[in-house]
């Protein structure tokens, strides 16, 4: 075989395309622009997110080629569909759980007053209201620390009070120089006459402004198991479970079925190209080298062949 047809048949299975980073790049963008959600983003999804995606998709696959570019779409179609899915059942669950019948169920199982459920806040049955409820506790801590020094109070313990009482500590003296003294400070926040009556003044202050949080806190875990099983109630209740799966299922094989054939593709092309590499390292023999190649398998016919025995002659 030629130089010339080697070069040829080595070209037939080259994978075609843009060669250079830039044409690359052009060529993802270009694809994505018209790929079938572009225009159909909603708002609360990232475009510049999903474009960045999609051209690591055609990097990582080399998807620079028609082919290619409309199987990385309906992976992206898929991807994009279980990504709504989840979106979709979750916003609906969100806001059946701040529903006032959720929050009149609460109040039952919780042993709380049937007026409270009126106004309870949202991020008691909130996703989202776990930085609540660990304020929640903190506040908790304070308030309990500042009672407990109501009852422990007396002169000699001022020395004591930030090693003894640590969240109280850091909750009133939060942003006073380092110098400040934990009772100047009690006094001038709260204006009593005592100790004593500023404790008081304090407790008060967070009844009033962390009620919430304090009656989240006092009984946390109890109301959050009662939490979880009205969110699964409304999800039994809201969502067909059945639906949902083979809706997700579907969506799940149809990105395993694009991933497939990618791989497919990048099979057969190295195959062309293993075959197409194998033909060129055979190539016609002149009759020099005929001769040549013979002698070599005739020695190499020799080694192979075992040796036929001979009669001995008798003496």
């Amino acid at each position: 075989m030629t130089q010339a047809a080697q070069n040829s048949t080595q070209t037939a299975v080259v994978q075609t395309g843009p060669k250079t980073s830039d044409g690359k790049k052009a060529s993802a963008l270009n694809a994505q622009t018209g790929a079938i959600f572009t225009k159909g983003y909603l708002k609360s999804e990232n475009i510049e997110q999903k474009q960045a995606q999609y051209e690591a998709l055609t990097q990582q696959w080399n998807a620079y080629d028609p082919t290619r570019q409309m199987i990385l779409r309906t992976i992206e179609q898929a991807n994009l569909g279980t990504e709504r899915q989840m979106l979709f059942e979750r916003q609906k669950i969100e806001a059946l759980m701040q529903s006032a019948n959720v929050a009149q169920q609460f109040a039952r199982h919780a042993g709380l007053s049937a007026m409270s459920a009126a106004f309870m806040p949202a991020w008691y049955f909130s996703d989202s209201g776990a930085r609540d409820k660990q304020i929640a506790a903190y506040v908790l801590k304070v308030y309990e620390q500042a009672a407990q020094l109501k009852r422990e109070y007396s002169d000699q313990i001022a020395p004591h009070i930030k090693a003894r009482y640590p969240d109280l500590y850091s909750y009133l003296m939060e942003d006073q120089p380092v110098t400040a003294q934990f009772l100047i400070v009690l006094g001038k926040t709260y204006k009593q006459t005592t100790a004593l009556l500023n404790l008081n003044q304090l407790m008060q202050s967070l009844d009033d402004s962390y009620s919430h949080h304090l009656v989240w806190a006092r009984d946390a875990e109890r109301y959050q198991i009662l939490v979880m099983g009205l969110r699964a109630q409304q999800i039994e209740e809201a969502i067909d479970l059945d639906k949902s799966n083979r809706y997700a299922t579907n969506l799940q094989n149809r990105l395993l079925k694009g991933v497939n054939a990618l791989v497919t593709l990048d099979q057969i092309e190295a195959n062309k190209l293993s075959m197409s590499q194998a033909a060129a390292t055979l190539p016609v023999l002149d009759q020099g080298s005929s001769a040549q190649g013979l002698e070599v398998l005739e020695a190499l016919e020799t080694e192979t062949t075992p040796a036929v025995p001979t009669k001995q002659s008798k003496n």
